[in-house]
């Protein structure tokens, strides 16, 4: 391909994660790829504290059954759909790690115990094993990881206290430093003029809820947030959701300049890059 490609969130963890090949595909043929700190943020905040939130919930759990019942009441609230994916995500790779192998070698590993248990430690050792490796396959991934608006430049992994995994801090706004997210907006103002006033000329049927969302954002910190000197806007300011409502806009702009976004995103992406010439690859 020879491309510049830089990788979104969602592609991070299709590549990182569940080794996607389409992905890996696009990686292999480029000439350079680069992805971001603030994809770290998100990961922390969403995907990993979602593993690790899983990872408790089953330590807490007495059986399987436990776990199995946890996971069917997720599905009844439309505020776990994210949770509910990452769990499912994990339910996937669990199994098909799992196909191929025989009782004798989980019997030789765990002991002669009953096959719920068996199952139990087996899920908590896999899960552990992806919390700890998430981030640092996140950080070989790529040749580049760019930073600068010093997004949680202090972000670390979780560690285990006892058999839990604490995931703090595990948002932005708990980071020790104050990021420089109001002079990223500055630097790139014409970027995101651009953005804003092609998703404002949408279609009425194109423009779903987050969409609307980071209309309003993009309006309120271009309008409001940037002309006033003395206002602030950092992951300190507790406007940090005006940040995130902005993501993909932010992601299209911290692409390299000749670079290609790469995301499975296509209905959000596609027309931001567009708005602003850069390329885009969805798989």
């Amino acid at each position: 391909m020879g491309n510049i490609v830089y990788l979104e969130t969602t592609a991070v963890i299709d590549s990182a994660f569940k080794s996607n090949p389409n992905v890996l595909s696009i990686l292999n043929n480029a000439e350079k790829s680069v992805t971001s700190q603030y994809v770290k943020m998100e990961i922390k905040k969403g995907f990993l504290n979602n593993l690790v939130l899983l990872h408790n919930k089953v330590v807490q759990c007495r059986s399987w059954s436990e776990v199995h019942d946890f996971i069917a009441r997720l599905s009844l609230s439309p505020f776990n759909r994210y949770y509910l994916g990452t769990v499912l995500d994990v339910m996937v790779k669990f199994w098909k790690e799992r196909e191929d192998k025989r009782p004798s070698e989980l019997k030789e590993k765990y002991g002669d115990i009953p096959v719920s248990e068996i199952i139990m430690n087996d899920a908590k050792y896999h899960l552990r094993m992806m919390i700890r490796r998430l981030l640092k396959k996140v950080d070989k991934l790529t040749d580049e990881k760019i930073n600068p608006m010093e997004c949680f430049i202090d972000l670390e992994e979780p560690h285990l206290k006892g058999d839990i995994f604490v995931n703090t801090p595990h948002k932005c706004p708990d980071s020790a430093n104050e990021c420089e997210i109001k002079k990223f907006f500055h630097d790139n103002i014409e970027d995101f003029k651009k953005i804003h006033e092609g998703l404002s000329q949408l279609p009425k049927e194109k423009v779903d809820a987050e969409t609307q969302r980071r209309i309003s954002s993009l309006k309120d910190i271009i309008r409001t947030r940037l002309p006033r000197s003395t206002m602030k806007f950092s992951n300190k300011s507790q406007d940090e959701k005006l940040c995130w409502n902005c993501a993909d806009a932010i992601h299209a702009v911290l692409a390299p300049k000749d670079a290609f976004v790469v995301t499975k995103n296509a209905q959000h992406f596609e027309p931001i890059c567009s708005f602003i010439e850069k390329g885009c690859i969805t798989y």
